[in-house]
């Protein structure tokens, strides 16, 4: 077989493989941008990301609004083209790529003119499908009436009756220009044979020239706030995309909208205080990467609809949020759409209102493959992560709030090393699927409906070497796992000193307990309503779980106790039959009735744990629970209660003696 043979000059080749290369790494960004504002969400814009492979962000709500007027939903719009693109981008590069190996020059135009078409092709498409849209719209819709002034435009700003909307090229699409460009210099460099050497050289430097300065202009100039720029929003306005705003210290009364990816950032070792006087959102950021950092950010609005924060992040990827103080606002760091983001090492304290009103000190919402680590969420609603799959949130602690975690709608997320503490609820996972939690702490959650952590319709959850202590329910099941071939594993986890270990409801089977320690629980496990079907396990692999209330013997030391742990409550029992007998659930007369069943077997309910391989010693798990805030006082008083008590024990042993004698 002959090898193939270069029939073009270096720089035609370098021309080529650039061009391949760029249509490749176009497909991992959008392409095409639309935002739209409406009254119905207040400040927050709706956001939609167009690919050739992909409809990202607010599709729900941007067709919610459609709907006014009439259109299709965006998803049915374009599916051939969107299931096609792989392959014909895939075409497009391998055709860059074979030119530089033909020996006919027709055939190096015919493969060139495959690469340029790209562009225009995809914004002929977006063009046809936009006007199909407008043109076909449901003559019964609510605002059909104004459907002959409906406009569609591939760039700029017009408005649908109420609704303003933004549209705009992005970065994929000048990547496919750019690979466009250099197929058109590689033609033109065939075109003039004689000075083939000199085009090609010629459209090499000027491809090169866009592939060192478009990366180098992201490390331009910093700016300062000073006289010629005497706040920081003056700063910002005279700021190109990629430069480092830096603020001396100081207290600024400004709210501040960053429209282009910069660096926001305190002055090394300034104290920057960015008041918002109690009005709206006082930082937003509407272009990504952003950084803002080593800021105190303090003042927003109380206005719940237009969720006033001390940060927002609309529609910024990759943005870094980090070392910042966010104090006495309604809503602390919101990212909105913005995926890939970091939020690190930040304290957020909410307004001192009462918590129905608060807003959430961080909330994740279209956001996925972003980090959450190290910050400290105090005194506010929840710590909310929504619709936002693939984050990994680490050593963050949240107190005093509602929600510890509030997630939903999330699937492959990691939750490790965090603390939720003094919470209404530690945390709610719900409808999520591929969760991880690890050497987290759910403590102190107290209340009529309060849990430790809750997991409702999960599937493929795995909790290991958790803690679950001073809960009124330490851990709650519902619905979980609810697909057939889903599971639920709890394993290495201490669940100690809550009213009830684990609840759960009968809709729940085949969730995993092993090597779990039970201990000091006024009821170790707790089902609600009666168990039908597929019952769960309470060992795995021959290991049970360590339970504080077991009396049991191991002849052979294995450390597995040789009689299992049946756990029967009647009056659960009594509860399914006579439903309000539940009043008196956790009561005195329950335990009382508990304590006679016990004594007493004289009517034998299903059992509500069967573990055949109990643990006669508790497991070593990982990490230990966070001291509490009395406890170095109490031990302190205890200490000293001990040597008063000594003290008096031997005056009075001497007093005895003196008296006898």
């Amino acid at each position: 077989m002959r090898r193939p043979h270069l029939h073009a000059t270096p720089s035609q080749t370098i021309l080529a493989l650039y061009g391949a290369l760029l249509l490749v790494a176009a497909l991992a960004f959008p392409w095409w941008r639309m935002e739209c504002r409406s009254p119905q969400y207040g400040q927050r814009k709706l956001v939609i990301s167009v690919s050739p492979t992909s409809v990202r962000g607010d599709v729900k709500e941007i067709d919610g609004l459609g709907h006014y007027v009439g259109m299709l939903p965006m998803d049915t719009l374009g599916q051939l083209e969107r299931a096609a693109a792989p392959f014909l981008v895939a075409v497009a590069a391998l055709a860059a790529l074979a030119a530089p190996f033909q020996r006919r020059r027709w055939l190096r135009g015919a493969l060139a003119a495959v690469v340029i078409v790209v562009p225009l092709g995809f914004v002929a498409d977006l063009w046809y499908w936009q006007r199909y849209a407008v043109n076909n719209l449901d003559p019964h819709a609510a605002l059909s009436m104004i459907g002959d002034r409906v406009q569609s435009r591939l760039v700029g700003h017009y408005s649908v009756a109420q609704f303003h909307v933004d549209a705009s090229f992005q970065t994929g699409f000048f990547l496919v220009v750019v690979a466009a460009l250099n197929l058109v210099g590689f033609l033109l460099a065939d075109f003039f044979e004689r000075r083939r050497r000199a085009a090609a050289g010629v459209a090499a430097a000027v491809a090169l020239a866009v592939l060192v300065c478009w990366p180098a202009r992201a490390q331009a100039a910093r700016i300062e706030v000073d006289a010629a720029h005497p706040t920081i929003a003056a700063a910002l306005a005279a700021a190109a995309p990629g430069d480092e705003v830096v603020v001396p210290a100081g207290v600024y009364h400004e709210h501040l909208v960053i429209e282009r990816p910069l660096t926001l950032r305190a002055r090394t070792g300034a104290e920057v205080v960015i008041d918002g006087g109690g009005r709206g959102t006082v930082i937003q950021v509407l272009a990504g990467p952003t950084s803002v950092r080593g800021l105190t950010v303090r003042g927003s609005g109380i206005s719940l609809l237009g969720e006033d924060a001390g940060i927002r992040v609309d529609g910024a990827p990759g943005s870094l949020i980090e070392h910042n103080r966010v104090d006495d606002t309604l809503f602390g760091i919101v990212l909105l759409s913005s995926p890939g983001s970091r939020v690190l090492g930040n304290r957020v304290r909410g307004k001192d209102i009462e918590i129905p009103r608060r807003g959430d000190g961080v909330r994740l919402y279209d956001s996925g493959a972003s980090t959450v680590e190290d910050n400290v969420i105090v005194h506010s609603r929840d710590f909310a992560i929504w619709q936002s799959h693939g984050v990994v949130s680490r050593r963050n602690h949240v107190s005093d709030s509602r929600y510890g975690l509030h997630y939903m709608y999330c699937d492959d997320n990691v939750f490790e090393d965090n603390v939720f503490a003094d919470n209404q609820v530690g945390g709610a996972i719900m409808y999520s699927r591929r969760l991880t939690l690890r050497r987290n702490h759910f403590t102190g959650s107290r209340g009529p409906s309060a849990y430790g952590l809750l997991i409702k319709v999960g599937d493929d959850v795995v909790a290991e070497d958790n803690w679950f202590v001073d809960n009124t329910r330490g851990i709650f099941l519902e619905d979980s796992p609810s697909s057939l071939y889903a599971a639920v594993a709890i394993h290495r986890n201490v669940i100690a000193g809550n009213d009830v270990g684990v609840s759960y409801q009968a809709s729940v089977s085949r969730v995993v307990f092993s090597d779990n320690v039970f201990a000091q629980n006024r009821a170790q496990a707790e089902l609600l309503g009666r168990a039908s079907g597929a019952v769960n396990v309470w060992s795995l692999n021959g290991r049970g779980n360590y339970w504080s209330d077991h009396v049991g013997y191991d002849h052979d030391d294995d450390g597995i106790s040789d009689s299992p742990y049946v756990l029967e409550q009647l009056f659960e029992h009594l509860v399914v039959r006579y439903p309000a007998v539940g009043l008196l659930r956790l009561s005195p007369a329950a335990e009382a009735l508990e304590m006679a069943a016990r004594a007493f077997p004289v009517v034998k309910p299903t059992p509500t744990v069967f573990d055949p391989h109990p643990l006669m010693a508790p497991p070593r798990i990982a990490g230990a629970p966070p001291a509490r805030g009395a406890s170095a006082p109490l031990m302190l008083a205890g200490a000293c209660a001990l040597v008063a008590a000594l003290l008096v024990l031997r005056l009075s042993r001497r007093w005895s003696l003196e008296g006898s004698s």
